[in-house]
């Protein structure tokens, strides 16, 4: 992650907004950011892991108020954006954090909106937040331990305990991939799910005979030759019985065509009559139906009309009434009317009066302010010049002091001379007393040797020598047990014969010699003796090689002790030489005459910093009247201007006035004098009322006038209308009935009621003809079909016993064929079972075997996955390469004199060369040398998170932790950081120790005062 631009404002110190260009710095590959504790310098940090992460180690969200207390107190809004590269493609990201404070509520700042976008190359694309942490790689904590390190948390990772150093491997080197333990675990459950399903299918599969199938293959053959000669036999008497069926269906529909043709003839009657009836009502429709409708339509508008115009003529006589008296109520409002304007001119002039007394009130007030205006400045100027005197006094008084101060660099490099040689001096004591302990232990162990020669009876030989010697004792000791092992084995042999010689009985054959005469039985008690003295001094020899051995060994140890003795010996010898040397060079290279001894100039420096600090409280002083002087300038000139303002608002006021003077025209200044301003507001008001009052009566009066002579209007033309189509309607009417009566006189009625009642019977012609000719087309088709089914039959009869045998008989043999067919299905079902239960068992013992070599195999891998011990492992090795990697600078920067090392338990611990390489934990180092560690380590990591992230350069900030280190310390610390620049790394540092800026070309200098808060000011632009 390389940062572009940063943008603050109104966060924490941070009042007024703040941009950095962080390609200025980034391209200088290591720079600072300075300034005071407490200028802000952190607050940037903090504002990048905000605007990725959302996150801030400083506040917690819902505890302390998180959004007001970030929020700058002096500024409503708080802004955070923030630019970076990242990736192997260096891909442009932007973080933005906006807030806003309740303008009525101060506390009460509203919820942080945060947003995320992408550079495409041409425009910022929104994103999630989580694809930022996705792109960098990195969790907000490994953030923090690796790339931007917080005050205080920059030894975290060397302190950290093995779990939680684990789980940082896990994260910052994706150890999770190495997590198979739980895939193992899973493959091998589904592995014994599959192993226990298939041998559940060979146990429900049981063992299968191979005789069974070709036993039922026979019967098969044995079936089907039966069915083929059933099938012929039913084929001929299903024939037969198609034949007695058709016969059968015959004689049915004949009968039943029969009863059809019955009833048709019964219905033919009505149908002749309704036929009548249909041509009787189809003529008066044609003739009568529309005519008499439209003469019924006619007499109905005629009334509707008549109706309509005897209303009509009734509203327009009113509406005329009311028109004669509006206009003359319009008449006599129409002088009121045209005089209205002179109303309300005379509420302007009222209004333009009220100015007039609220100017001369202001007026007056204002005056009362010139004058007290006037002294506050008269106070001001005289407070100004005092504190100008007083300044200059003091300033004079500081510059007196200045010169009496001694050159405290110089006397401060007297006392680090002091220093130094005591230093050289106890180093040189120390030395010299190690030296004289080593070698009173180098002759304590030669007096240990001798006294172990001396044991063994042997003088002036070397280590090699006795130890030779004692190994040939030891060989020849062992010969001699040997001998004796031998010898008791004899004796075992005689003792055993003893044991067959007490058994012996007089007339018992010998197990040896078969004889039953037993004269003289062997004794071998003094085998036993034998077998006593052997043992013991078997004993003897068996000590004796035990002490040889422990011999040897001691001298062994002491042939270390002396070598490793002698070695520390000369490392100590040289340390003094060099030592001696450097003390040597102290002494004739720096001569201070001047100053006898450490406590002339402990009371040199103190009498000049009692100086300095009374010259840094007047110089306080000045600051103080400085800020007072310059705060009374600005007041005097606060006030002046104030003065200037009034005396324009009064200029400006006046003129105001006069002109409203001159504008009255209708009303007497005199006549108002005594009224006050609210009396002559309501007189306004009163008189803008009456103005509106006519308007709004001569508007509504004269509106009301013209709508009623347009609804008069309206009314006239629509009645002139009605009465016109009543006289057309009347003799449409008229009309209709002459061709009526013409009708009637031609058709054979006598009487139109004689047409009316025939058309009442509302016969539906379509549907009645419709069914008439249905019934005709049916009784016709009925007689045609009986005619055919006649023919059809001729002269058969159908026989119904000897239909029914010839079914009972094929009913016998379907169910003979079914039977057979049912067997056959069975055996064929079997034999497809057992052949396929075959090939399935086959099947399935080949996978058995290869799923129990595959359990094999994953059990031995499941062991080796156990309790993430090849996660742990690995986490080990990177560990571990992370150490070499960051030794290469540790033992640089404590000059060959510490390294780093990791235990069997995952944690830091330090080999210590100054003192004999032996083991100590980093909890013992000083601050100076934990710093040192902690940054190897930093760089170490950050060089792993850019092969990570696949990144051109790798980047991390440190804040603070400078502070406890000394000059030499520092010193190398410089260098270090200086040298990565040839690393293609970009480094950058936070701190308030003044020596890392002057060290650190390219920086950023934080300023904090109490009106504008934090500044950021750059050395480039100085």
């Amino acid at each position: 992650m390389i940062p572009v631009k940063l943008t603050i404002a109104g966060l924490y110190s941070y009042q007024q907004k703040q941009n950095i260009d962080f390609t200025k710095l980034t391209a200088a590959n290591l720079f600072g950011i300075f300034g005071s504790v407490g200028s802000g310098k952190s607050s940037i940090l903090e504002a990048i892991t905000f605007a990725i992460y959302g996150k801030t180690d400083r506040l917690n969200l819902s505890g302390d108020n998180r959004n007001y207390n970030m929020m700058n107190l002096k500024s409503n809004e708080l802004l955070i954006d923030f630019e970076f590269e990242t990736g192997k493609d260096q891909v442009p990201y932007r973080a933005t954090v906006k807030g806003r404070r309740n303008s009525k509520r101060f506390d009460d700042v509203k919820a942080l909106d945060r947003s995320t976008y992408r550079y495409d190359g041409e425009n910022w694309i929104p994103i999630e937040p989580t694809v930022l942490e996705e792109a960098i790689g990195l969790s907000y904590e490994n953030f923090k331990r690796t790339v931007i390190i917080p005050q205080g948390q920059f030894q975290e990772f060397l302190q950290l305990g093995n779990k939680d150093r684990t789980k940082m491997m896990k994260e910052l080197f994706n150890l999770e991939k190495f997590e198979l333990f739980y895939k193992v675990t899973s493959l091998e459950s589904k592995n014994n799910a599959q192993k226990q399903n298939i041998e559940g299918q060979l146990t429900q599969l049981g063992e299968i005979d191979p005789e069974n199938i070709k036993a039922y293959e026979q019967q098969l053959v044995h079936l089907n030759k039966e069915l083929d000669e059933l099938g012929k036999k039913l084929n001929a008497g299903q024939k037969q019985e198609v034949q007695w069926q058709q016969i059968l269906d015959l004689t049915k529909k004949t009968e039943t065509a029969k009863n059809e043709l019955a009833v048709l003839q019964k219905q033919e009657p009505d149908f002749l009559l309704l036929e009548k009836k249909v041509q009787q009502y189809e003529k008066c429709v044609l003739d009568f139906k529309n005519s008499l409708d439209l003469l019924e339509i006619s007499t109905k508008k005629v009334a509707l009309k008549t109706a309509q115009i005897e209303q009509d003529s009734i509203i327009l006589k009113k509406e005329e009434d009311e028109i004669k008296e509006k206009e003359k109520a319009l008449a006599e409002i129409q002088k009121v009317y045209d005089n209205r304007e002179k109303l309300k001119q005379q509420a302007e002039e009222l209004d333009k009066l009220s100015l007039i007394k609220a100017n001369e009130t202001e007026i007056e007030n204002e005056n009362i302010r010139l004058k007290k205006g006037a002294e506050i400045v008269k106070q001001t100027t005289e407070k100004a010049e005092k504190l100008r005197a007083g300044k200059e006094v003091l300033a004079k008084q500081i510059k007196d002091d200045k010169l009496k101060v001694p050159d405290l660099a110089r006397l401060t490099k007297v006392k680090t001379w002091y220093t130094e040689k005591l230093n050289l001096d106890k180093k040189i004591n120390e030395i010299n007393a190690e030296i004289v302990k080593l070698e009173n232990e180098q002759l304590q162990i030669s007096k240990t040797f001798s006294a172990i020669l001396e044991e063994e009876s042997t003088k002036d030989v070397t280590h090699a020598e006795a130890v030779d010697f004692l190994q040939k004792k030891i060989e020849s000791t062992k010969l001699k047990i040997e001998q004796i092992e031998k010898d008791q084995d004899h004796l075992r042999v005689k003792a055993q014969l003893e044991k067959y010689a007490k058994e012996l009985k007089d007339g018992s054959p010998c197990p040896l010699c078969g004889s039953a005469h037993h004269p003289e039985i062997y004794n071998a008690d003094d085998v036993h003796e034998e077998q006593n003295r052997l043992l013991n001094t078997k004993k003897v020899h068996t000590k004796e090689i035990e002490t040889l051995a422990e011999t040897i060994s001691k001298i062994k140890v002491l042939e270390q002790q002396v070598a490793s003795n002698t070695k520390f010996l000369n490392d100590w010898k040289k340390k003094a030489a060099l030592n001696n040397t450097e003390l040597e060079k102290h002494k004739y290279d720096t001569l201070w005459p001047k100053f006898e001894d450490f406590k002339t100039v402990d009371l040199a420096i103190e009498s000049a910093t009692l100086l300095q600090q009374q010259i840094s409280k007047k110089e306080d002083d000045v600051e103080n009247i400085a800020r007072q002087f310059d705060q009374a300038t600005k007041d005097k000139e606060k006030y002046q201007l104030a003065l200037d303002k009034i005396k324009t608002n009064v200029t400006v006021l006046n003129t105001h006035t006069k002109t409203l003077y001159g504008q009255l025209k209708m009303i007497s200044i005199d006549d108002y004098q005594q009224k006050s301003k609210d009396e002559i507001k309501n007189e306004q008001e009163a008189l803008l009322v009456r103005y509106a009052e006519i308007d709004k009566q001569f508007t509504v009066l004269n509106q009301k006038l013209i709508e009623l002579r347009k609804q008069k209007d309206t009314l006239s033309g629509s009645l002139a209308a009605n009465k016109k189509e009543l006289e057309q309607e009347k003799q449409n009417n008229k009309t209709l009935q002459e061709k009526i009566n013409q009708q009637l006189e031609k058709s054979g009625y006598n009487h139109l009621d004689q047409v009316k009642q025939v058309l009442a019977f509302s016969i539906d012609i379509e549907k009645q003809e419709a069914s008439i000719a249905e019934f005709k087309q049916k009784q016709t088709q009925s007689k045609t079909r009986l005619a055919d089914l006649q023919k059809e039959m001729g002269n058969r009869v159908y026989d119904i016993e000897a239909h029914q045998t010839l079914v009972e008989e094929i009913k016998t043999i379907n169910a003979e064929i079914s039977g057979k067919k049912e067997k056959s299905g069975e055996i064929k079902t079997l034999l497809s079972k057992l052949q396929k239960d075959l090939e399935s068992r086959l099947k399935l013992k080949k996978s058995l075997d290869e799923l129990e070599l595959r359990a094999e195999n994953l059990k031995t891998l499941k062991s080796l996955f156990k309790a993430s011990g090849f996660v742990n492992y690995i986490s080990s090795v990177y560990l571990q390469n992370l150490c070499n990697a960051a030794n290469e600078r540790f033992f640089h920067l404590t000059r060959q004199k510490l390294s780093l090392e990791i235990s069997e338990d995952n944690n830091f611990r330090v080999r210590d060369f100054m003192n004999g390489g032996k083991i100590r934990s980093v909890k013992t180092l000083s601050g100076g040398q934990t710093f040192q560690a902690a940054l190897s380590l930093a760089l170490a990591l950050a060089d792993n998170i850019q092969k990570i992230t696949e990144s051109n350069q790798n980047f991390f900030f440190l804040d603070e932790g400078f502070g406890s280190l000394d000059k030499e310390a520092l010193g190398v610390v410089f260098d270090t950081l200086k040298a990565l620049r040839k690393e293609d790394r970009i480094v950058g540092v936070i701190s308030h120790v003044e020596e890392m800026q002057q060290e650190i070309d390219v920086h950023l200098h934080v300023e904090n005062s109490e009106e504008t808060g934090s500044k950021i000011l750059q050395s480039w632009s100085n």
